[in-house]
């Protein structure tokens, strides 16, 4: 569940202090770690029953040709819609209703059209957020998540664990944005939000302590991340009941409309 977290971490350090962190001698980064266990707190006693759920759908964007169209991964529940530009550093923008034309006939697609002036450049994704009728629920996980930096110098490896607390410190929200992912097969959808990241403690194994290895330091830290599971409804679930058959009554002489949602 870190596994873009620790991707993105990766790619900080690589960036800011690439002489540290690439080349020849560079500073080896690792995660030796991960313990992790489920809030009970979080879990739902009823999970499963459908009912109305958040969906939220990450679309490759390309600011060279913004229009799309661009297609949901599922029919949307009727209510808003709401779309943002995302950049790779997690930047979020939010698009106007008028720079959105649904396609009516279709619901699941819609088109861009940026308001003049939009500034496009940089944003690589378009996140989407609206309601769906689902099974879900959602748990909280917890994570100790250990770092680990190793060099053939002592000075080397020590600066490379100062230079990282600074950047993991001062990046955080940007951390948090890349470390979201999203996994869906035909019946079954979770996506993952990082909550929060924090520092615990360190623990430092200097070269005189084993002559055969490399000095090294370790970086504990704790993540939270937030999972909505769902079950996608099948063809037959989750529908409106439009006719009840009374005794006696013709059938479907008297058409009613329930929403989906108030059946769960």
């Amino acid at each position: 569940m870190l596994l873009k977290l620790q991707t993105a971490i990766v790619d900080l350090l690589k960036t800011a202090f690439p002489a540290l962190f690439t080349g020849a001698g560079a500073v080896t980064i690792g995660f030796a770690v991960d313990n992790w266990s489920v809030d009970p707190v979080s879990a739902n006693p009823v999970a499963g029953e459908p009912g109305p759920e958040d969906a939220i759908d990450a679309l490759p964007f390309d600011p060279a040709a913004p229009a799309g169209p661009y297609l949901l991964t599922r029919t949307p529940y009727p209510g808003p819609r709401r779309v943002y530009l995302r950049s790779a550093v997690g930047d979020l923008v939010a698009l106007l209703p008028a720079e959105l034309l649904w396609d009516p006939a279709v619901a699941l697609k819609f088109s861009v059209v940026p308001r003049p002036g939009r500034e496009l450049a940089g944003f690589d994704h378009l996140e989407v957020q609206y309601g769906v009728v689902a099974a879900g629920t959602r748990l909280k996980t917890l994570h100790q998540l250990t770092i680990a930096l190793a060099a053939t110098d002592a000075a080397k490896a020590e600066q490379a664990l100062v230079l990282a607390l600074a950047a993991l410190s001062l990046n955080r929200e940007a951390l948090r944005a890349q470390a979201a992912f999203s996994y869906q097969t035909v019946a079954y959808q979770a996506q993952g939000s990082l909550k929060s990241l924090s520092f615990i403690s360190g623990l430092t194994s200097p070269a005189s302590s084993a002559p055969a290895a490399n000095p090294n330091h370790r970086l504990i830290l704790n993540a939270e991340v937030d999972l909505q599971l769902q079950r996608l409804l099948g063809a037959d679930e989750g529908q409106p009941i439009v006719h009840i058959l009374s005794p006696g009554k013709t059938p479907g002489a008297k058409s009613i409309d329930i929403d989906p949602a108030v059946q769960a």
